[in-house]
C-alpha cells in the first residue's frame, strides 16, 4: 500500500471515530418537507418538478431515489441536498446503510452525506476498507459542492491565518528570549555599569512592556522582541526574522481579510445567495425578485434565472436567457450545454447537435457526450449516437451506466443540464472588498491599536526596526557567550577578549597549561565537559518542547520559522477541528477528519524539523 493510501487510511480511521461518536452525522428538521415523502403524494398545485417527483408514492426507497435523481440531472441539480437530509432522518422508514446509500445518490457533491455512509459501512457494513474510501469520498467531494468549499476554504484559510500570525510571532520570540541575558546585561550597561542585575532586569522588563502599556497589544511586544532578535542576530537570522515579520503581515492582513470574505461569501452577497436559492430548487420570493433586479448586469443572476425557467417548464424564457448568455460567454461549455437543451426540448433539433457539438469541443465532459449521444438518437442519426456514446464510456464509464441506468426504457431523448459553475461564485469572492471587518475583528486581540488598524503602519514599524536594529546591531559592542565555558563575555568588562573565541578564563586554561597546575587544570576541564553536557541536555530539551528554538540553537534560522508555523498550524487545527465557523450542514464529519488530519500532517512536519535541527547541533 502506497504512502498516500496509508496516509488517507490513517485520517478516514480518525474520521470514522469522530462520525461514529453517537450523533447522527447530518441533521435535518423534524419538519423538512421532504421527510414526508413516504406517505405525502403530490398535491396537484405543486410546481417544482424534482419536490413533485419526490413526493409522489413509490414502492420503495430506491424507485423514489432514482426517479427524484433523473428529474434533478434533467434541471441541472446534481446535488439534492434537502432530500438527501431528509433521507438521513432517523425517522425515514429504511436501515441505516440504505438511508445513507440513498443520499449519497441523491447529493454526491455533500461531503456530510458521505461521511454518513462512512459511518453507516463501519458500523453495519461488511467491509472496513469500504468506509475508508466513502470517508476519503467526503473529502474529495469538498470542490465540487459550492457552499461546502466555500465553508472549508473560509475555514482554512482562518487557520492559515492564525498560524502564519502565531508562528511568526513564535519565532521572534524565540529569536529574542536566546539573547535576553545580553541584552538585559548591555542595556543596564548603556545607563551604569554598576547598576546590579535585578535592575538592569528591571529596565529591560519596563522596555518589553512599553507597547502593552500603551495599548499595541501582543504585535507591539512583537515588534520589540523583533528588534532585540535583529540586534543581536547574524545575516542569516535577520533574514528568517524578515521571513517571520512577512509571514505576520501576510496572515493578519490579506489572508484574513480573504478567509473572511469566504466565510461571508453569501450573506455578504445577496445576489449570490439567491443565485445559489434558485440553481438548488428553493428559491423565496425575495430571491426571485432580486434577480429579476440584478438580471440585466450580473451574469450570476441571469443565469440562475435560465436555469430556474428550464426546471419550471418555462422553455420560451429559458431560451432566451441562454442565448443571451451565449453572447455573453461564446466559450462557455456549461452555458452551451444547457442551452442545448432547452433546444432540444423546444424541437430544433439541428441547432440543439451544433451546441452540443460546441460544448463538446470545449470540455469534451462525458456528460455533454452523453447529451450528444442522446440528441443524435432523436434525430434517428444511430451511428453518431453510438460513436458519441462509445467516446462518453471511454472517459467515465460508470457515469454513462448511471445516466443510461437512469434513462431505463423511456424512448424519449434524456438529457442533462450541467449545474452553475462555482467559479463563478468564487470570482466575485476574490474581487470582492469584503473581508475586512472580520479581519479587523481577528486582529483586535493580538492588536488592539495602530499596528493593528492600519497596515501601512504596521509596514512601516517592522520595516524599520528590522532596518534600524540591522545596522545598530552591527555597531553595537555587545556582549556575547564564550565558545568554551558558556560564560558571558562583555566587550566592556572584559575589555582584554576579542568578539570572537573563548573567555581569558578560558584561554589560559586551555592556551597555557604550562603556568597552571596540572590536576586543578583537570578538574576544571572535566568539570566544563560536565557543564556543556548539562547544556546540551538542556537546549536539546528547549528544542522539542519550546517551539521555533530548534532553529535557532542549531544555527539554522529559517527551520525556526518553518517548526513555529507547522506548530502552530497543528495546535490550530486541533482547536478549530469544527471549522472557522458554525457548519451549514454540509460538512458534518467531514470537517474533524480534514483539520485533525491537516493537524496530524503539520505535527509529523514539527517533529521532522526539530529532528533535523537536534542531528545538526550533534554535527556541529
Amino acid at each position: 500500500m502506497s504512502a498516500t493510501r496509508v496516509g488517507l487510511a490513517v485520517l478516514a480511521v480518525i474520521g470514522l471515530g469522530i462520525a461514529g461518536s453517537g450523533a447522527p452525522a447530518v441533521a435535518a428538521p423534524a419538519d423538512d418537507g421532504w421527510a414526508g415523502a413516504t406517505d405525502s403524494p403530490a398535491g396537484p398545485g405543486l410546481s417544482d418538478p424534482i419536490e413533485r417527483a419526490w413526493l409522489l408514492p413509490a414502492l420503495s426507497l430506491e424507485e423514489r431515489v432514482s426517479r427524484t435523481r433523473r428529474v434533478s440531472l434533467e434541471a441541472g441539480v446534481w446535488s439534492l441536498d434537502t432530500a438527501a437530509r431528509a433521507v438521513l432522518h432517523r425517522s425515514f422508514p429504511a436501515p441505516p446503510l440504505e438511508r445513507a446509500q440513498a443520499a449519497v445518490r441523491l447529493a454526491p457533491d455533500l461531503p456530510a452525506v458521505h461521511m454518513a455512509r462512512a459511518r453507516a459501512l463501519w458500523l453495519h457494513g461488511d467491509s472496513p476498507i469500504a468506509a475508508i474510501r466513502a470517508a476519503g469520498a467526503a473529502l474529495l467531494a469538498v470542490p465540487r459542492h459550492l457552499e461546502a468549499s466555500l465553508w472549508f476554504g473560509g475555514s482554512a484559510l482562518f487557520v492559515l491565518a492564525i498560524a502564519l500570525v502565531a508562528g511568526g510571532l513564535l519565532c521572534i520570540a524565540a529569536a529574542a528570549a536566546l539573547v535576553v541575558p545580553h541584552a538585559t546585561h548591555d542595556l543596564g550597561d548603556a545607563v551604569s555599569g554598576r547598576m546590579p542585575g535585578f535592575a538592569r532586569a528591571a529596565l529591560f522588563a519596563g522596555v518589553l512592556l512599553l507597547p502593552l502599556v500603551m495599548g499595541e497589544g501582543l504585535l507591539g511586544l512583537g515588534v520589540v522582541l523583533l528588534a532585540v532578535g535583529v540586534t543581536y542576530g547574524g545575516a542569516r537570522q535577520r533574514f528568517a526574522l524578515g521571513l517571520a515579520v512577512a509571514a505576520v503581515l501576510v496572515g493578519a492582513y490579506p489572508v484574513a481579510r480573504l478567509a473572511g470574505a469566504t466565510l461571508e461569501a453569501l450573506a455578504g452577497d445577496p445576489v449570490a445567495e439567491a443565485a445559489l436559492a434558485a440553481a438548488g430548487g428553493l428559491p423565496l420570493v425575495q430571491d426571485v425578485a432580486r434577480l429579476d433586479a440584478a438580471a440585466e448586469d450580473d451574469l450570476l443572476a441571469e443565469w440562475a434565472l435560465a436555469i430556474k425557467s428550464r426546471r419550471e417548464g418555462n422553455l420560451g424564457s429559458a431560451d432566451a436567457r441562454y442565448q443571451a448568455l451565449l453572447e455573453a460567454r461564446p466559450e462557455d461549455a456549461v452555458v452551451a450545454n444547457n442551452a442545448a437543451g432547452v433546444r432540444l426540448g423546444l424541437g430544433h433539433m439541428e441547432s440543439a447537435i451544433d451546441l452540443y457539438r460546441h460544448a463538446a469541443r470545449l470540455s469534451g465532459s462525458p456528460i455533454v457526450l452523453f447529451n450528444l449521444s442522446q440528441a443524435y438518437g432523436r434525430a434517428f442519426q444511430m451511428e453518431d449516437l453510438a460513436r458519441t456514446l462509445g467516446r462518453a464510456q471511454q472517459l467515465d464509464g460508470d457515469l454513462v451506466a448511471e445516466l443510461t441506468a437512469l434513462q431505463g426504457t423511456d424512448t424519449q431523448a434524456f438529457v442533462v443540464d450541467l449545474p452553475l459553475p462555482a467559479s463563478l461564485v468564487w470570482r466575485r469572492v476574490l474581487e470582492s472588498r469584503g473581508g475586512k471587518a472580520f479581519a479587523a475583528e481577528l486582529r483586535a486581540p493580538l492588536a488592539p491599536g495602530v499596528l493593528g488598524r492600519d497596515w501601512r503602519v504596521t509596514v512601516l514599524a517592522s520595516g524599520g526596526v528590522l532596518l534600524g536594529a540591522s545596522l545598530f546591531g552591527s555597531r553595537l559592542r555587545a556582549s556575547r557567550w564564550c565558545a568554551r565555558c558558556g560564560g558571558r563575555v562583555c566587550p566592556r568588562c572584559h575589555p582584554e577578549s576579542g568578539r570572537r573565541g573563548p573567555c581569558q578564563a578560558c584561554v589560559r586554561l586551555f592556551q597555557e597549561a604550562a603556568a597552571s597546575d596540572r590536576a586543578l587544570r583537570q578538574a576544571r576541564i572535566a568539570a566544563l565537559r560536565q557543564r556543556e553536557l548539562h547544556w546540551e541536555q538542556v537546549a536539546s530539551l528547549a528544542s522539542v518542547v519550546v517551539p521555533g528554538s530548534a532553529g535557532f540553537l542549531s544555527r539554522r534560522p529559517l527551520r525556526s520559522l518553518l517548526g513555529a508555523v507547522f506548530f502552530a498550524l497543528a495546535v490550530t487545527c486541533i482547536v478549530l477541528r469544527g471549522g472557522a465557523a458554525p457548519d451549514p450542514l454540509v460538512a458534518g464529519a467531514a470537517a474533524p477528519l480534514a483539520f485533525l488530519g491537516t493537524a496530524l500532517a503539520a505535527g509529523v512536519a514539527y517533529a521532522v524539523v526539530v529532528v533535523s535541527c537536534l542531528a545538526a547541533r550533534r554535527r556541529a
